[in-house]
């Protein structure tokens, strides 16, 4: 579990949000594909035991998010007001 921005020089860690691998995602909760700003809801129904994923992402390289918030139905205003806060770019 690493806390990292996305993009300074790899010994810079500034951000007090936890980032992880796409794959990585065990809890609901709203996170922000770092490369892009995009917002990503992920549900509770998303992540249970036997369900297939509501939501895949197939990329050629890893998928880095960092996790905005435990509640996936957040305001919008208040995700990105604490991504900006913790120097993430924001696309939302």
């Amino acid at each position: 579990m690493a806390l990292a921005k996305g993009h300074p020089s790899p010994g810079h860690r500034s951000s007090r949000l936890q980032e992880m691998s796409w794959n990585e995602i065990e809890r609901p909760g709203c996170y922000l594909i770092v490369t892009s700003g995009d917002l990503v809801r992920v549900p509770q129904d998303a992540l249970a035991p036997g369900h297939s994923p509501l939501i895949t992402i197939t990329s050629t390289g890893g998928t880095r998010v960092a996790r905005l918030s435990d509640d996936p139905a957040e305001p919008i205003s208040a995700l990105r007001a604490f991504a900006a806060d913790n120097d993430y770019f924001v696309n939302f």
